[in-house]
C-alpha cells in the first residue's frame, strides 16, 4: 500500500502580530499631531501572521552513512619478497655429472642473464639457507647452458626487469643475499655488485650503485657457509642488479653461489601490484 505520510498534517503554532498605523490626509506631521485625539482620522490595522515551526516540521538531521573503511593501500603483489630458488624444478637423476638447470625467464617477474642456473645444495659445498636449492652463476657467459628467453638483454651476471626495464612496476629495492665462491678453498673471492636503473632519456640502463664484498675461502670445502652480504642504500629503485665474483688480486671470473636474495618492489601502488600479479 502506498504511504501517505508525506501528505499527513503536522502540528504547527501560529503567532499573529497586529500593527496599527495612523493615516491622515494632511501627511505625516498631521498624524503625529493628532496622536492625542480620541478618534484618529483613519485607522488601518495590518495583520501579520507568523508561522513558527514545531520540532515535527524541522528538517531531519543527516544520519551518518555506513562505515566502508579506508581504501586498500596495497593491491596485488606488493612489498618485500625473497628469491629462494626453491620453487624451481631440478633434475632428479643422481647418475649425471651435475644436475644444473638454466633459469626459466621470467622467474618471479624477473629475468636472468645467460649463465644463471639453480642446483640442489648437495651438488656444491655450500648448504643452502633455504632448502633445497641455491642459484649458481657460471661466468663463461652461459655457454655451458642453453640460452633462455630475453637473457641476452641483460649483462653477464645480471638479473632484473630485462625487456620490461622501462616499466617501474618491475623495479625493486635490493637489501641483502647470501654468497659463496667456488674457488680452490684457499683464496678469497671479491664479489662485485652493481646496480642499474633504466634511463628514459638514454633509453637504456645506467649504473647507479656499486659495492664490493669479500667472500672468505672455505678451507678444504669442509663446513662451508654462505656469507651474508648487505647492500648499501644506493641499491634502491633498480631495474637490474649484477653479481660477479673474481679471484682476489688477480681478477679472474669465478663461479659463485647465491641464496635468499631479499628484495622489495619499488612501486607499490595498486596498479603496479595488479600488473605484477597478472603477469609472470
Amino acid at each position: 500500500m502506498p504511504s501517505f505520510e508525506l501528505f499527513a498534517s503536522r502540528p504547527s503554532r501560529f503567532k499573529t502580530v497586529v500593527t496599527t498605523i495612523l493615516e491622515d490626509e494632511d501627511g505625516p506631521t498631521a498624524a503625529v499631531a493628532k496622536r492625542d485625539d480620541p478618534m484618529p482620522t483613519s485607522l488601518v490595522e495590518v495583520v501579520t501572521t507568523m508561522i513558527v515551526a514545531t520540532p515535527a516540521d524541522a528538517a531531519p538531521e543527516p544520519q551518518p552513512g555506513p562505515d566502508v573503511g579506508p581504501e586498500p593501500v596495497l593491491c596485488g603483489e606488493s612489498g618485500n619478497f625473497t628469491l629462494t630458488f626453491d620453487d624451481t624444478v631440478v633434475g632428479n637423476d643422481d647418475n649425471v655429472l651435475l644436475v644444473a638447470n638454466g633459469m626459466t625467464n621470467p622467474y618471479h617477474h624477473l629475468f636472468y642473464a645467460n649463465g644463471f642456473t639453480y642446483i640442489p645444495d648437495k651438488w656444491e659445498p655450500f648448504p643452502s639457507i633455504s632448502q633445497p636449492n641455491v642459484a649458481m652463476f657460471l661466468p663463461l657467459t652461459g655457454k655451458l647452458l642453453p640460452n633462455t628467453a630475453f637473457a641476452g638483454t641483460l649483462l653477464p651476471g645480471e638479473l632484473g626487469a630485462g625487456p620490461r626495464a622501462s616499466v617501474n612496476a618491475y623495479w625493486f629495492n635490493a637489501y641483502s643475499a647470501y654468497f659463496g665462491c667456488a674457488l680452490n678453498g684457499v683464496s678469497a673471492c671479491r664479489l662485485q655488485i652493481s646496480g642499474y636503473r633504466y634511463d628514459a632519456v638514454l633509453r637504456t640502463e645506467v649504473l647507479v650503485a656499486e659495492q664490493n664484498a669479500s667472500i672468505p675461502a672455505c678451507w678444504g670445502y669442509i663446513n662451508c657457509r654462505l656469507t651474508h652480504v648487505f647492500f648499501n642504500e644506493q641499491f634502491r629503485a633498480l631495474s637490474g642488479i649484477q653479481f660477479n665474483a673474481y679471484t682476489a688480486g688477480l681478477g679472474i671470473p669465478q663461479v659463485h653461489m647465491m641464496d635468499d636474495l631479499q628484495m622489495e618492489w619499488y612501486n607499490n601502488t595498486c596498479s603496479a601490484g595488479i600488473l605484477r600479479i597478472g603477469h609472470r
